[in-house]
């Protein structure tokens, strides 16, 4: 139809303008035949009447890795082949030049990938690579067995998980069927075992070489993605056997958790007299502390799980002497996060603890790392150390057999049978367990040669990949608690910028690399890989929003954690098996004739908080679907 220009107004939204004409879109829907030149390969494209090749041109590019430059487009006049112009509408039947395949090719490399680290992270980068039929992969570690430093060395024999089995198991895709048992907190043991079982069930133990330590790495020859890297292997039980080179063409560490422990000595420990430990590490039988006054130094994780080891082992009466407390959260409040579908409000995570928080007379909106409004409405959890979960440190102060002692001066020295507090205060006690938390361990930088980090990439080499979960607690916003959703995100990130490095170039580096966050060692204490909770998060949002499969996977893993959390700890069920714990540690000190409180939460209080998540939730997803009008 044509129009007069100057009667309509000038052109306008929907129409190309040509002068004093104005040609309407058409809203038909059609289909184009795509060809691919030289191996008859067809695809069908749903297409408006309307549609250019250029928009073709640009799906096509999207999905196959090719330059939408380098395609040409060829349509059939008579005898002959004409090609079609960028703007020209797209035509019926089309032949491609310029691609081999419908299909995105990824790249091969002539060595094999080096994953070092068979705990959580190496053993799912192991399974995603061969859910995508990867093989060209090798994993090492310098234990025996699989499972990771974590639990192998870190954590006690009385460890437990702190978070839930829902959310903390390598069966944690879409495609695998989720774990049998539905108690939530399993033990150390157990885990390693579930490692094991699964490393097998899956297949994986063929692509691994326990006992064989990663020494040194240099970096060879070739630029981008032909560079290759020489590492020196080193078996673990037979010192004396010869190094091993091996060439391999990327590199992946997964070092695990922050994996020293600080260490400090205070004056007066040789006159003590009592039992002076680390409480990890199983340093320490538990054991000897039986009817023993104990002092713990710290207020991180681990400080919070050696009261319910020390409670477990009937220590006498417990002090936890900290410079300033943490946020220690409440089983229940982990749940809520775990469960979510979109992150809880720090607000509503803050409330959530308030009936445990009420037990022990503290007010959680008061701690150093809580930055809230007046009104509470609105606020920022940012704290140094990691949630301890539990209930039991809770139980233990209200029944009277913890006290938490907050000096900003720490411990001033040890006496004979006594703890002395830089505020003066001296505690009798016949132990003192150091939970000081960990440092970064810096051979990992100098193994990797890192300069800087690059979001979680080495001086911006993509095949250089490093990822230890990173520190500390910064958000407005929680999503989890736990370690499986972040560990199948890396190693899909991993993964799909190997196979496809032209995005790594293209929109990581070209489009999104003044905003992927960089961090360099502060020379001290602090090496370039262990990065903080808001490097990890804004890496992993930029990431995970610019690349479309990575896209549509976080929206399935989502999926994922809500359904397992769900599926395995039902509301009701779990707030029945926190109070069957939270009976158990009664009885325990029932027969010590001491007193306190019930489990605070019952089902219709749960059901009270998850009712505010759900409305939370809900408004989310209202202003998501406004955003997206």
């Amino acid at each position: 139809r044509k129009h007069d220009t100057a009667a309509r107004g000038g052109g306008g939204g929907g129409r190309i303008v040509a002068k004093t004409e104005v040609k309407e879109f058409s809203s038909t829907m059609t289909y184009t035949v795509l060809t691919i030149a030289g191996t008859g390969d067809s695809v069908t494209f749903p297409v408006m009447v309307a549609t250019t090749v250029w928009d073709i041109k640009e799906q096509l590019a999207e999905s196959t890795g090719v330059e939408a430059s380098e395609l040409k487009f060829f349509t059939k006049q008579g005898p002959y082949h004409r090609e079609q112009k960028d703007s020209e509408e797209i035509g019926r039947k089309v032949t491609v030049r310029g691609i081999k395949s419908f299909t995105r090719q990824r790249m091969e490399y002539p060595h094999p990938i080096c994953v070092i680290g068979a705990g959580h992270i190496g053993l799912r980068q192991a399974m995603i690579f061969l859910k995508h039929k990867e093989t060209n992969f090798v994993i090492f570690d310098r234990k025996p067995k699989v499972g990771g430093q974590s639990w192998w060395d870190q954590a006690n024999t009385t460890s437990k998980l702190q978070t839930e089995l829902g959310v903390y198991h390598l069966n944690f895709d879409e495609t695998l069927e989720p774990p049998t048992k539905d108690y939530p907190w399993p033990s150390r043991d157990e885990l390693l075992e579930h490692f094991e079982e699964k490393s097998r069930e899956y297949g994986l133990f063929p692509y691994i070489r326990l006992s064989t330590d990663v020494k040194e790495m240099k970096v060879g020859g070739g630029k981008n993605e032909l560079a290759t890297y020489e590492v020196t292997l080193q078996g673990v039980e037979k010192l004396d056997e010869p190094e091993e080179s091996f060439m391999t063409s990327a590199l992946l560490l997964y070092p695990g958790n922050l994996s020293v422990a600080r260490r400090e000595d205070y004056k007066g420990e040789d006159t003590f007299g009592g039992i002076i430990a680390y409480g990890m590490f199983n340093e320490l039988d538990y054991n000897t502390i039986q009817g023993k006054n104990v002092a713990i130094v710290g207020h991180g994780a681990f400080a919070v799980e050696n009261v319910r080891t020390c409670l477990e082992y009937s220590a006498g009466q417990m002090y936890l002497v900290c410079r300033r407390k943490n946020l220690s959260c409440p089983r229940f409040v982990s749940w809520l996060a775990n469960q979510s579908y979109t992150p809880v409000s720090a607000v509503l995570f803050l409330n959530a603890m308030q009936p445990m928080y009420d037990l022990v007379g503290f007010d959680q909106w008061s701690y150093y790392a809580v930055q809230a409004n007046a009104a509470r409405s609105h606020c920022t959890i940012m704290q140094k150390a990691r949630f301890g979960i539990g209930d039991v440190y809770f139980l233990a102060i209200s029944w009277g057999k913890l006290e938490v002692i907050e000096d900003k001066l720490g411990v001033k020295r040890l006496s004979e049978g006594a703890l002395h507090c830089g505020n003066g205060r001296r505690l009798q006690v016949d132990a003192v367990l150091k939970l000081l938390g960990f440092v970064g361990n810096f051979d990992n930088d100098r193994l990797m040669k890192v300069k800087e980090m690059f979001g979680f990439w080495v001086n911006e080499d993509f095949k250089r990949y490093l990822v230890a979960e990173p520190i500390s607690v910064m958000a407005s916003n929680f999503g989890g608690t736990s370690f499986s959703p972040g560990a199948i995100v890396w190693a899909e990130h991993a993964m799909h910028f190997l196979h496809y490095p032209s995005d790594y170039y293209k929109k990581i580096i070209e489009v999104s690399g003044t905003l992927i966050p960089r961090h360099k060692t502060n020379g001290e204490d602090v090496p370039a890989y262990v990065v903080d909770a808001r490097h990890g998060t804004q890496t992993m949002t930029i990431i995970g929003g610019v690349i479309p499969w990575l896209i549509e996977r976080g929206g399935i893993e989502v999926g994922i954690k809500n359904s397992r959390m769900h599926l395995l700890h039902p509301i009701d069920r779990f707030i029945d098996y926190c109070k069957e714990d939270w009976d158990y540690y009664c009885d325990k000190l029932r027969k010590e004739g001491m007193s306190g409180p019930e489990f605070p939460y019952t089902h219709e209080i749960a059901h009270k908080y998850y009712s505010m998540y759900e409305a939370e939730h809900e408004a989310a997803v209202r202003k998501q679907m406004g955003g997206a009008r």
